[in-house]
């Protein structure tokens, strides 16, 4: 919806709400075909599937390491006519000029450092099963020493190790 002046309207934008490597979900705006949106998308190399929710007015794309999301994003944008950035719903979610998205960046960072571990260990443990290993002895630890409560942070960080771990799995 165009504003006075030529200004972009809320409505026109198309709104990531999370994108991490092979997943993409985007927000379109209310007047954009769902039917001629996903042939679109779906034609892209590498879309795995692409699912519409009426509901929520949202695109769910699968998509192998080959495609971007900025890629996507470009598809998403020229198949809906969209004008005006393409907003992000959380910082999690942000997606810079080049494409990149924070959480690549985040998930580069974690890379680095497991390549490191690898390195330090002689290929003997890696991130993956350092992390646990040092959470659970942890678990022990506090479990010995009597203090077995409930601690909100811990759970959150078993979850986000979780989530990462079952998001980042290699694709073979």
């Amino acid at each position: 919806m165009a504003l006075p002046g030529g200004a972009v309207g809320r409505g026109d934008r198309l709104r990531v709400v999370h994108d991490i490597p092979g997943r993409l979900r985007v927000r379109v705006p209310a007047w954009v075909d769902p039917e001629g949106l996903i042939q679109a998308v779906q034609a892209v190399t590498g879309v795995a599937s692409c699912t519409w929710s009426p509901t929520t007015r949202g695109l769910l794309v699968a998509y192998g390491p080959a495609t971007s999301a900025g890629a996507l994003l470009e598809v998403i944008r020229r198949a809906t006519g969209a004008s005006g950035p393409v907003e992000a719903l959380s910082s999690r979610a942000s997606i810079g000029a080049d494409g990149v998205t924070f959480g690549g960046m985040v998930s580069g960072a974690v890379g680095e450092i497991d390549r490191l571990v690898r390195q330090l260990t002689r290929e003997t443990i890696g991130l993956a099963g350092l992390v646990p290993t040092a959470l659970a002895l942890w678990a022990v630890r506090e479990v010995m020493l009597g203090r077995a409560a409930p601690l909100a942070w811990s759970t959150a960080l078993w979850y986000a190790h979780g989530l990462f771990r079952d998001y980042n799995t290699p694709q073979s």
